[in-house]
């Protein structure tokens, strides 16, 4: 038997059950995978608190106002200045953008990106999102080849599959910079991480972007900022020059970065994901809602070094001692 029969009788009742807890062991990972506590997906931890902070938003008062969505202008100074309160993780570099736009999560900036370097070949390492893959057929990992002139890269920071700063990062911009490829970097998880460190000054990068959708809960309610340099004719540039943008998700976020620091998440279940990696063998990332496996979860296998592990749920159900 995969699982100890005080299990089995509460199963239809895991998420209500006070009265017993245990250990997990590896004999219980077919009962998590089964009740969607662990899986191949990567969606970050969710906090009940970012519900109720979203119930209370002051949505009367807001439209009461001339121009209740037009914040561009705050949201933009308000995230550069949430991203650098962080106690739990450091981005240097920042400043030496002289551009900042208000994008609809980090996948318009990929978006943007594909159509402006179609002639190129992007490049991505092994683990990488799956999205660049899924829409660009011209691709190739980067540990297959050196890079090359007619390259691009895309790098997510912290990376998506270790939760950290993948060991290549310093390495890439350095050839990136030799042979005049751009990079784009990709922060998508900041705000779920802690002891994250990355120094963005470097030349060979071409932007930076962050999101709130990770870190503040705010997937289906997209915002986020794109540092860069470029002052072109491209969609972004248009949309904000314009403010022909996501006015009504920036106002939201705005609200929600008053609520809720980018510690938030980190702060909140490293405990939790730390006790239940403990007792399944995995090893917890600096991101809370990863865990990496060894030779015994090959079926999570994403690439031949990473077999990488979703364990949000499990860890918000640890956190409300529900399992």
């Amino acid at each position: 038997m995969w699982i100890t029969q005080w299990r089995i009788a509460s199963v239809d009742s895991i998420f209500s059950r006070q009265h017993h807890f245990a250990m997990l062991t590896r004999e219980d990972i077919p009962f998590l995978i089964e009740k969607g506590l662990i899986s191949r997906k990567t969606h970050a931890v969710y906090d009940g608190q970012f519900n109720r902070a979203l119930r209370e938003i002051p949505w009367a008062e807001w439209l009461s106002q001339p121009s209740a969505w037009r914040h561009r202008p705050q949201y933009l100074e308000r995230i550069d200045q949430w991203i650098h309160s962080s106690h739990l993780n450091h981005v240097q570099g920042l400043e030496r953008f002289r551009v900042r736009h208000l994008i609809n999560g980090t996948t318009q900036t990929f978006d943007e990106v594909y159509m402006k370097y179609a002639a190129r070949r992007l490049r991505v390492l092994r683990g990488e999102y799956a999205y660049h893959r899924r829409v660009v057929a011209h691709h190739l990992d980067i540990e297959e080849a050196p890079l090359e002139e007619n390259d691009y890269v895309i790098l997510s920071a912290p990376f998506c599959t270790t939760g950290e700063r993948h060991p290549r990062t310093y390495e890439i911009f350095e050839e990136a910079g030799r042979k005049k490829v751009p990079v784009i970097v990709d922060c998508a998880y900041f705000g779920t991480c802690l002891d994250f460190e990355l120094d963005v000054n470097h030349p060979a990068i071409e932007s930076v972007s962050f999101s709130l959708s990770k870190g503040l809960g705010l997937g289906d309610i997209r915002s986020g900022v794109r540092y860069s340099n470029l002052e072109d004719s491209n969609p972004i540039a248009q949309q904000n020059a314009y403010d022909h943008t996501v006015l009504c998700a920036a106002r939201i976020g705005l609200y929600m970065m008053e609520k809720f620091g980018p510690d938030h998440i980190p702060t909140k279940f490293r405990a939790a994901q730390e006790e239940v990696c403990r007792e399944l063998g995995l090893k917890p990332t600096p991101c809370m809602h990863l865990a990496l496996g060894d030779e015994n979860w090959k079926e999570f296998q994403i690439a031949p070094e990473y077999n990488r592990v979703g364990i949000r749920e499990l860890v918000k159900a640890r956190f409300k001692k529900e399992i």
